[in-house]
Parts: structure tokens; sequence; C-alpha cells
């Protein structure tokens, strides 16, 4: 399905979105009586050129008179062969017709411009008119071709220093990359419009920069960081309308205030911003904007249970977005109208809005929305003791989380943010190095102007030593600076998908059960507590692990190396597990060598074989059997192997158990969890104790895992 978005949106954006040709042109009552003294005193060609520019400042007002202006330049062009002013022409017929809705004929104007100006190599008017069509092509949904057209209007705008139409084109990709939950690429692309439109010395750039980042951050569920950002764009765009009285910037500010505070529980201060929101689309007569600031309230009054009244704000909401062809912002509208149907107990029509809403979402490719909509699914299908569809819809968050969280681990903001500083660097080094090439020519003409010159190079050389010393430092610095946010992600990426899962999984379901306890049987109950015993297990052996990898990762965890008899470590360390071990019948073989004795922490050796012994014992099945060895293979070297029978590791898998990024975790076989941070962590225990780790695996023949220690001899 397509988005039919319709030009009163487009002409949201194309404020909000600093279009370099369409914003830069607000000029004065007084700049435009002037233009039309110069078009009664002037004569000839320079005429129908300052037509157009009538044309180009007037056109927010008076669109039939721009037309008139645009269409006469056009007819004077094609009769004295102007190429130039014929290209003028047809680019400004372009922006007029997209400023009537007239989307075909726009874009035809723009074809006919851009053979013009392909033709003469004028590449500020070929990057400007590119710019325009990849435009068209996003509200379209044609976002392939509309980047392609944005990368070729770049090509452009470098080659004639056209950085405005540089920081527009940057934007747009951000803006499209943001909306397809690819993270990294917006900030990046976002980062490289910041960095254009303080060349051009463009401000509402700046604003809508900063309130693309706050979208970013609102989506990545930052809202500290998009607060700052949200509040730093409404400070600009309320100086920017001081000057020209347009407020549509203040408002989409604002809207997304309210969000953040809807979301944190705070509906007294969103409303206030909402209805904010309200009094400036009614005032400006945005139907978009009303249509949105309806839905906003809407949404309110369902989370203060006022469901008649949130029913009829998104019912006025979703007439105005029909009307319009805004199909981005209707998802939410049927997710609230559904949630406020089955609220009043109409459950079938509660849940066609809600199943319309997702499909939307789908069809927009909006993850954030498809989430939302699965999570609402998930608690309304709970309530109805839907246990099947409610466990299906989990299935569908975690997967939808997995996609945005992959798109949002690579590209750090910070990192970024470096590079940026690095540009604007490097932008002033080009011009000292312009400035270099001029005083060359002038110190060719005099001996003196040598001497100088062989001076400047020593400074710049010294100059040079001294930034190479810095940069060093400050690499050094950025490397550890990795480290600990390598860590902190990784971190983070379990709590997020291993961790918040099932947690969120157990509230659920006891909750559930809570509600309807009396409904099942006691035979029933059994098997739903030990499900939740199971899950609660798991949460444990995660956590547990999960902190000790943690204060590993930090350096909190001392390592602490003393003589240890090995095969009195390996036998306390399974004792603990033995149970599991009878309970799947599975026959456990020590063939220990009691002689060794190994020099190693023995905090990290019970943890390692804890971990190893507990994943043979998983995967193995029932009746089968696990072995333990302990040998000397070489000097000074001790090995310890866990044989099992159990299901075994497919090949392609084995380079990924030890990716902390991965996604790959099997099921026991009985169904027993496993996050694959246990291998982890046995990995770095390991290697922390001068060891090295193997795997040996087919796919249902079973698994030899294998490490060793350093051997000595004991002193006892």
């Amino acid at each position: 399905m397509k988005k039919n978005i319709s030009w009163p949106f487009i002409v949201l954006l194309i404020f909000v979105i600093p279009f370099s040709a369409s914003s830069e042109e607000k000029f004065s009552k007084i700049q435009i009586d002037s233009l039309r003294m110069e078009l009664i005193k002037e004569k000839g060609p320079d005429t129908f050129s300052t037509q157009l520019d009538l044309a180009l400042r007037i056109m927010g007002n008076n669109l039939d008179e721009a037309l008139g202006l645009a269409k006469s330049s056009l007819r004077t062009a094609q009769a004295t062969n102007n190429k130039k002013l014929e290209m003028r022409a047809y680019f400004m017929l372009g922006k007029i017709h997209g400023v009537l809705d007239n989307k075909d004929l726009s874009e035809a104007y723009y074809d006919t411009a851009l053979t013009i100006t392909e033709a003469s190599g004028d590449n500020w008017y070929k990057g400007e008119i590119l710019l325009r069509k990849g435009e068209i092509k996003h509200f379209r949904n044609e976002d392939i071709q509309a980047i392609e057209y944005f990368n070729a209007s770049l090509q452009s705008c470098r080659l004639s220093n056209n950085f405005k139409a540089m920081g527009t084109s940057y934007s747009m990709m951000g803006n499209i990359f943001r909306i397809n939950g690819l993270y990294d690429r917006a900030i990046e692309y976002t980062v490289n419009s910041k960095l254009n439109f303080e060349k051009a010395g463009f401000q509402e750039g700046h604003a809508w920069n900063s309130y693309l980042l706050g979208r970013i951050y609102s989506d990545l569920n930052l809202p500290k960081e998009a607060f700052e950002y949200y509040q730093e764009a409404l400070k600009i765009y309320t100086q920017i309308a001081l000057v020209d009285g347009n407020q549509e910037g203040i408002a989409i500010c604002k809207e997304q205030l309210g969000i953040l505070n809807f979301n944190s529980g705070n509906f007294e201060e969103a409303n206030k911003y909402f209805a904010s929101t309200l009094i400036i689309y009614t005032a400006n007569k945005s139907k978009f904007g009303l249509s949105n600031s309806k839905k906003n309230i809407g949404m309110i009054e369902y989370s203060r249970g006022n469901f008649d009244l949130a029913e009829n704000f998104l019912n006025e909401s979703l007439k105005i977005k029909r009307e319009d062809g805004d199909l981005l912002n209707l998802p939410t509208v049927f997710e609230y109208l559904g949630l406020c149907l089955i609220a009043k107990g109409q459950n079938k029509e509660g849940f066609k809005n809600l199943q319309r809403g997702l499909t939307l979402a789908i069809s927009n490719n909006q993850k954030k929305l498809q989430l939302n909509i699965y999570e609402k699914l998930t608690e309304v299908y709970l309530r109805t003791n839907d246990l099947e569809n409610a466990i299906s819809c989990q299935k569908k968050q975690i997967e939808i989380q997995d996609l945005i969280l992959a798109g949002a681990a690579n590209v750090k903001i910070e990192q970024l943010q470096a590079i940026y500083e690095i540009d604007k660097k490097n932008g002033k080094i080009v011009e000292l190095e312009k400035q270099n090439e001029i005083n060359s020519l002038i110190i060719q003409q005099h001996w003196i102007s040598r001497l100088i010159l062989i001076i400047g190079i020593i400074v710049a050389l010294l100059f040079s030593i001294s930034i190479y010393w810095y940069y060093k430092r400050i690499r050094l610095i950025n490397l550890q600076l990795k480290e600990t946010i390598d860590a902190k992600d990784k971190l983070f990426a379990i709590i997020a998908h291993d961790l918040r899962g099932p947690t969120r999984n157990l509230s659920f379901f006891l909750e559930h059960l809570n509600d309807t306890f009396n409904e099942h049987s006691p035979t029933e109950l059994k098997k739903i507590l030990l499900l939740l015993y199971k899950s609660a297990a798991n949460v444990t052996d995660l956590l547990e692990n999960l902190l000790i990898w943690a204060q590993s990762q930090l350096n909190k965890i001392e390592f602490n190396p003393e003589d240890l008899k090995l095969t009195d470590v390996i036998q306390n360390s399974i004792k603990g597990l033995m149970q599991s071990a009878d309970n799947k019948q599975i026959d456990i073989k020590l063939e220990l060598n009691d002689q060794i004795h190994v020099l190693a922490d023995l905090n990290m050796v019970q943890t390692i074989v804890r971990n190893l012994f507990s994943n043979a014992i998983k995967f193995s099945h029932r009746g089968g059997s696990v072995v333990i060895k302990s040998a000397i293979i070489k000097t000074n070297t001790a090995c310890i192997c866990i044989i099992d029978e159990g299901v075994g590791i497919e090949k392609s898998s084995l380079s990924k158990i030890f990716d902390i990024s991965s996604t790959l975790h099997t099921y026991g076989t009985e169904n027993e969890k496993s996050a694959g941070l246990g291998l982890i962590l046995v990995k770095d225990f390991i290697e922390k104790n001068s060891g090295t780790f193997t795997i040996e695996s087919d796919q249902g023949k079973g698994t030899i895992v294998s490490f060793t220690l350093p051997a000595i001899q004991s002193q006892s």
C-alpha cells in the first residue's frame, strides 16, 4: 500500500524541513515593493528575470499572480531562446504547482528544467531541481528513488557550494532513515545536514536538525536527551516566529514535548502542550495539524478513562486524515479508537480497529508503532484469556525490538559529533590552504617573501607536529572510551533483549493468573506454576551470569590465582547441578586425574565448570550421559573435557556463540532456556586464567567442550 500523503502535509514539511529555495525568500513588504518598482523602471531581458524573483517572493501569499509572472517569463524566454531564463521559469512553475497540489504537473516542469540545466552545466540549479524531485518521490512513498535523487543533488551542490540545498538533502535522507528505524544512518545524515546548514548560516536548518535529533532520541527511548533537543529547537523556532509570524515550528516542537509527557504519564502537562498546538493549528487553518492535535487529545482522554470523549476526538481526527490522505498518522488513531471500543465492551469493533492500525503501520514500515500496537494487543488478549494470541503478539514485539536495536547500535551520537568537529577543522584548514596558495604567488616575486614562505613552512610543520601529537593523545583516549562504551552497549543489549522480555512475560502471566485463578483446575495451576518457576529460574541464571560478566568487564572482579586440586574443584562445582541431572535421568561419569593441581582463581574455575556442566545437562536427551575428564596433555598444561551426547550445534552457528550481539538462543531438549551469556562468561574467565577454550560439535551427535589451565606441582 502506498502512502498517499496530501500536499497540505507537504506544505507543513516545506516549512519544517528547510528547503533551500522556499524558505530563503521570506522578504518584507518593502523588499517586494522594491521589486515591483524595478519592474516598472526596467526594460529588456532583465525585466523577466525580475518577474521570476518577484514570483518567488509572493508565492506564499498570491499564487495566482506568481503563476502569471512565471508563465509570462517562460513565453519571453522561449521567444528569445534564453535558456537560462527558460530553465528558471520552468523551475518556478514546478514550485508553484507543487504548492497547488498538482504533483504530476510540478514534476513535469522540474523534468524540463533539469534537461536544460544538464545541457548548460548549471550545477546550482541542478542541485535544487534534483532536491525537489527527491521530495516529490518521498511524499509518494517512493523512498529508494527519493534517496537516489537526494544523493544526485548532493553531487551537484558540492560542485556549486550550495550548502543549504546540501543540508536539506542530508536532512531529508536522515528523516527517511529515522522513519524506517535506521537510527544510526539517521544520526549520521542529520549531523552532516547540521554541518552544511552552519556553512550556509541557515538558522531554520539548525532548528530542524535539533528537532529531528529529538525525534531520534525519543524513538530510542531516551526522553531526557529528546527533551533537551526539542527545547533547543523550540527556542530557535520561537525566535524565527517573532520575525515572520509563522508558528508551525513552535507547534511541532510542542507536540513532541506533549508526547514525551504523555509517555511518562504526565497527562496534565501533556494536555497543556497539545492544547497549545490546537490553538496554533486552528489559527493557521492547518488540517494536518488539527487532526494531529485532536488525535493527541483523544489519547489523553482515553488514558484518563474518558472513553466517549476520547472517541469523539479520535473520530474527528480520523475524518480529517482521511480527507487529507495522511496515512502516516492513521495507525495511532485506529489504535486508540480500538482501545476505546474495547474499554466500552465493543470487543469485535475494537479488535478490527487495532488490526487496521497494525496493517497500516506494517505498510508504512513504522516499527515503533507496530511495537506499540502489538503490546496493546498482548494486554487485551491476556485480559480475554486468549493465551495463544497473547504469546504470538509477544513474539512479534521481540522480533521488532530486535530490528530496532540492530538499527540503533552501530553508530553513536558522540562519535558522529566528533566527526562533525573534525569536519569543521578540516574546513578551516582548506580555507587556510587557499590563502597560502595566494601568498605563494606573491612570495615568488620577492626574496624577502621567499624567506617569509620558508618561515611559514617551518611554523606549519611545527603546527602539524603539534596537531599530530594531540591527535595521538585523543586517539588513545578515544580507544579507552570505546572499550567502556562497548562494554556498556553489550550490557544494554542483553538487558533489552534477554532480560526485559522474560521479566515482562512473567509480569503479564502472573497478572493473568491472578485474574483467572479460580477458572483453572489444580492440575492446570500446577502446570502453569511449573512454567513460571522455570521462567523465573532462567531469569535468575541470566541475571547471575549478567552481574558476574558486568563486574568482569568493569574489572571489578579480582583475579586471585592459587594452588587448586582440580578434582575437588570440579566435584564441588557440579554438586548443586546433580539434581537437574537426576531429574532428566542423565548418567554422570567422572574420569578425573586426582594428581592434577592448577594455578587458577577458584571462583572463576567454579563458574566455568558450572556453566559448561549446566549446558551439557540442558542439551542432553533424557536417559543420556555426560562425561567429565581431566588429564595432563603436555608439560604444565591441564585439560578438562565435558562430553555429552545431546543435540549438538550446527557448524554455521559455532562462530556466533561468543558474539554478544548475536540473537542465537537455543532451547534445551526439554525447553530449558539458554541466553548464550554463559559461554561468553566462560571464555572470558578461561582467558583470564591463561587457558584456551575449544568446542567440537556435530548436530544430533553431541558436543565436546575442552578448556586448559596452567598445571603446577602441588606444594603439599
